[in-house]
């Protein structure tokens, strides 16, 4: 990748003073180069991700027995050494893992350099490559507590990397390298290379490099549960009768160093805690098996998935700060539509928000919101094409500021309603009864198009819901001559998912959203003398919906929809211990739900859906 003459020293200025696509009034945005046309900046990151231990331990909890089964089955495990499960977390998978994990936090809109133990990994807008960089290995063990890890991070970059970053820079800032053409330049930086023992690309490279990354794991923690299959756990494992659960957790630490040609030391910058919230793999089981090495597998696929969610997390938190963030001028306005000459080259998913500023009387001034719609592959050079935006919430004009919003895609929230649910038979018995139940549910809801970078599922929105009921009627049964049982409610649980499209209307932040959610419900009614009924049933419910998006990170929403029950099971027993078991006659109805949502940063198990940060050679 050739230095562009004539703006050279204006680049490396941008950089090392930490001003990295930031403007101050909108008289700049209009002239500032770094506006107009993309410059590639370039980040260091020092050794693989390093664990304050490699071992990680994780509980077993048998939830498919219970009583004195379950107690029994405790002791046995503690007997046998199968209470807790150990695994050992690989060279190869750390690894990996950096890579997966650099990949999403050090996005396309970077050249990254990855100096690892025993190699060097140059990641571009177009490839990677293994290349030995020149540069010694910098040697940082795993297992040393946080404080060893950044004193030895520190040490390397400032005895190993900082003088040849400071040689670059004072090279290029030369007035004999500026007056030769782009590609004299080039040759000069390879001689220049030469000299310092390291290689043409890896010199490019680092006299781009304003801040360096290092990252740091205290901890892996989680558990593995052993399950009934029930509900939508049995969808997932396509009926399995049993199942396990591997949920981890982790919370990285990622520091950043950022160069001072004035001292010509890398200097602490900032630290960035992420989280991964927890994440969990699912596997079937037609029998309950114990040892650790059998969920293995599961356990890897857990771990990968826990460092891509934190590293989403830190990515995220990282964009909060201006040198790290995209700006640029909105332009060709058009009523709620407007382009920004921004693209995949800085990884911008579709459905991404940008906020809106002006400035009056020298103050930045918030006006609204906007998410992309068609993102500009403007990976050549010379690309002229631009990024169309739809504004959402606000007011946009010609040369507003546009800022990129740190965001997920993924909302949490709260939401009160009812939801009818009557029963006229139970296992061939009439019955009568259930009528409404007052019903909170905690919901996410996740943007498709974000999630996956796809134009075609633009303000498609995932919900994944959890519930529980109260307050609903008594269920009289009608057992002929054993009689008649009358049953209060006790217990009302619900999960399902839905998908559902946003429409916007105008520029009010208010949408209309219709779509469909498929459930599963659990209810339990008791009786005085030990009778009790429960029902199992399997709801589709066609719904529409409003939200209101006060910015991307909260909102206020509703719906209203119609149950259908499409299949229900049934257990009765009676006072004498009996059981019946068959089908249930249910019936549904309108339910309706109004509440609240907010940002959520810590996606989980959601991490599983995100597509990778786009790409050049595959933009859309």
């Amino acid at each position: 990748m050739g230095i562009r003459a004539g703006v050279a020293f204006l680049t490396l200025s941008l950089l090392f003073s930490g001003v990295a696509y930031g403007v101050e009034n909108t008289q700049a945005i209009y002239s500032d180069v770094t506006q107009k046309r993309y410059e590639r900046k370039a980040a260091l990151s020092v050794g693989e991700l390093v664990f304050s231990s490699t071992t990680v331990t994780v509980p077993v909890v048998d939830n498919t027995k219970k009583g004195t089964a379950s107690f029994i089955a405790g002791l046995v495990r503690a007997a046998t050494g199968q209470n807790a499960y150990t695994y050992k977390v690989s060279k190869n998978q750390i690894d990996d893992l950096t890579k997966l994990f650099y990949k999403y936090v050090i996005t396309q809109r970077f050249d990254k350099i990855l100096l690892l133990p025993d190699k060097a990994v140059i990641i571009t807008k177009t490839g990677e490559m293994v290349a030995d960089t020149g540069l010694p290995s910098p040697g940082i063990p795993q297992e040393i507590s946080y404080s060893d890890f950044k004193n030895r991070v520190e040490s390397y970059l400032n005895s190993k990397v900082a003088p040849v970053v400071g040689q670059l820079l004072s090279a290029s800032m030369d007035q004999r390298y500026k007056e030769l053409p782009e590609k004299e330049q080039m040759t000069f930086i390879t001689q220049k290379a030469k000299e310092l023992g390291i290689t043409a690309d890896v010199a490019d490279k680092l006299m781009n490099s304003g801040f360096a990354f290092a990252t740091y794991i205290p901890s892996v923690s989680g558990v593995l549960t052993l399950n009934v299959s029930s509900g939508l756990d049995k969808i997932l494992v396509a009926g399995a009768p049993y199942n396990a659960k591997m949920t981890l957790e982790m919370k990285p630490k990622v520091i950043i160093y950022k160069f001072n040609p004035g001292t010509g030391k890398f200097e602490f910058y900032k630290e960035i805690k992420a989280e991964s919230g927890k994440t969990t793999e699912i596997m079937p089981l037609t029998s309950i098996v114990y040892g650790a090495q059998y969920y293995k597998n599961l356990f890897d696929k857990a771990i990968s998935t826990t460092a891509k969610a934190a590293a989403l997390n830190a990515g995220m938190k990282l964009k909060e700060d201006d040198n790290f963030a995209v700006f640029a001028p909105a332009e060709e306005v058009s009523g709620s539509t407007f382009k920004a000459a921004v693209g995949v080259a800085e990884a911008i998913r579709v459905d991404a928000p940008f906020d809106v500023y002006e400035f009056k009387d020298g103050e930045k001034v918030y006006k609204g919101f906007g998410k992309t719609r068609k993102v500009a592959a403007n990976c050549d050079e010379n690309s002229i094409d631009k990024t169309e935006l739809t504004l959402i919430k606000g007011n946009v004009e010609e040369y507003d500021l546009l800022r990129e919003h740190p965001w997920s895609g993924v909302l949490i929230g709260l939401q009160a309603g009812f939801t009818p649910f009557t029963v006229s038979e139970v296992a061939g018995y009439p019955a009568d009864g259930g009528g409404t139940w007052s019903t909170i549910r905690l919901r996410f809801d996740a943007d498709l198009g974000y999630i996956r970078n796809s134009k075609a599922l633009s303000e498609w929105w995932l919900k994944v819901y959890t519930g529980i009921g109260f307050g609903a009627d008594d269920v009289t049964v009608d057992m002929g001559w054993l009689g008649t049982l009358q049953l209060s409610p006790d217990a009302y649980y619900e999960g399902g998912f839905g998908v559902y499209k946003r429409f916007y209307l105008g520029t009010t932040g208010l949408s209309i959203a219709p779509g469909a959610d498929i459930s599963g419900r659990y209810l339990k009614f008791t009786g005085t003398w030990g009778d009790e009924l429960t029902i199992s049933a399997l709801t589709l419910t066609p719904n529409i919906g409003f939200v209101y998006s006060f910015s991307p990170n909260f909102e206020i929403n509703g719906e209203v929809g119609y149950a259908l029950d499409v299949y229900s099971s049934t257990t009765l027993t009676d006072i004498w211990g009996n059981q019946y078991t068959g089908s249930a006659t249910t019936e549904g109805g309108v339910n309706g739900f109004i509440g609240f949502s907010f940002h959520f940063g810590a996606v989980g198990s959601f991490a599983k859906l995100y597509s990778e940060p786009p790409k050049c050679e595959k933009a859309k």
